[in-house]
């Protein structure tokens, strides 16, 4: 504190300090309050990846102890991660509890984009360091996958054999940018199919069983007593994929007592019918490769039906990945010349 020469405070001197001290402790950004700029870009820049990698997972695991574990810091380390990005954003992003942790509103939004960009540069470092391989994910149903697809990869390999291929079999609708895929197949009635998906094919639908069996089936009177394969799904309880479709096609009614089995996976039904186990609907392109094989035989061949379409998807960030375009590329001719087969 500086003093005059006669020993008295100098006031002037006081005051301008302590309005430096008001001015400066009036600029500190609050957590609860106002974000260090108003600035989107300039608060951008002020984010670190370790304070969003630190939100992140503790959000996911509602828990600092878990993130700490799972990132390999200490539990302070990670608090302290967080309390950095909502000391940036001038937001409380959690609801400290006494067990776990829970996201506010503007927590929620946060966690949400962190997680895509996170996981978007995930897959680039992926990409970037991995000069020598490209991966290419495609999800797709689990009978195309397994009947259709897979038989396939070799040829598929052919094509690109530095190309690998991450398949996913899965009947939902997975939301491709979030869930990390570049192509999806899909299997839709053509009125319930989205904007933007490109037909591939559609499904041509007839009676199979195998050979010993079909050459005894002349009329559909022949199928009474025979057992019916079901594939017991929702996608099958409508439409050509249903029994009581194929009864009103025929023009026949199955007898109280025709025997039944049921299955919860379409590859199965297909089995037991190549094992003479009764009667099963098949669906083209599917089953072409058995048919090809001898292992089963078109029953009725007259009678057939439309099923599904099916639908190539594409990931917005793939288009303009030459891999992703030589793999569609192939789908879409091998399925064509599968579908006028």
């Amino acid at each position: 504190m500086r003093v005059s020469r006669s020993g008295r405070v100098d006031r002037r001197i006081v005051a301008r300090r302590a309005s430096v001290r008001r001015e400066t402790f009036s600029c500190r950004p609050c957590r609860a309050g106002m974000p260090m700029s108003n600035d989107p870009r300039r608060l951008l820049q002020s984010l670190t990846l370790d304070s969003l990698r630190g939100f992140e997972s503790a959000a996911r695991l509602g828990s600092f102890t878990a993130a700490a574990q799972e990132l390999s810091l200490t539990q302070s380390a990670v608090s302290k991660q967080v309390r950095l990005l909502e000391d940036t954003l001038g937001r409380v992003l959690f609801v400290r509890g006494t067990r776990a942790l829970v996201l506010t509103d503007e927590g929620r939004q946060m966690h949400e984009a962190a997680r895509e960009v996170l996981l978007r540069l995930e897959q680039a470092v992926r990409l970037v360091t991995q000069h020598e391989r490209a991966v290419v994910s495609l999800t797709a149903p689990p009978s195309f996958s397994s009947l259709w697809l897979a038989p396939r990869l070799a040829a598929l390999r052919a094509l690109d054999p530095q190309v690998d291929i991450r398949l996913d079999a899965s009947e939902d609708h997975l939301a491709l940018e979030r869930d990390g895929f570049d192509l999806a197949v899909r299997l839709s009635p053509p009125e319930r199919a989205a904007g933007g998906w490109s037909l591939l094919c559609r499904e041509r639908l007839f009676l199979v069983a195998a050979p010993g069996l079909a050459v005894r089936i002349r009329e559909p009177a022949d199928l009474a007593g025979v057992p019916l394969l079901v594939f017991d799904h929702a996608i099958s309880r409508e439409g050509g994929l249903s029994w009581e479709h194929w009864q009103q096609l025929l023009g026949w009614t199955a007898p109280a007592a025709q025997p039944r089995f049921r299955f919860s996976q379409y590859e199965h039904a297909l089995k037991a019918a190549a094992e003479g186990a009764g009667v099963a609907i098949g669906r083209a392109p599917q089953v072409d490769a058995w048919l090809e094989e001898g292992r089963l035989q078109p029953v009725l061949g007259r009678f057939e039906t439309q099923g599904a379409g099916c639908y190539l998807v594409w990931s917005g960030r793939a288009r303009d990945r030459p891999q992703v375009q030589r793999v569609a590329q192939w789908l879409q001719q091998a399925l064509r010349c599968s579908s006028t087969a």
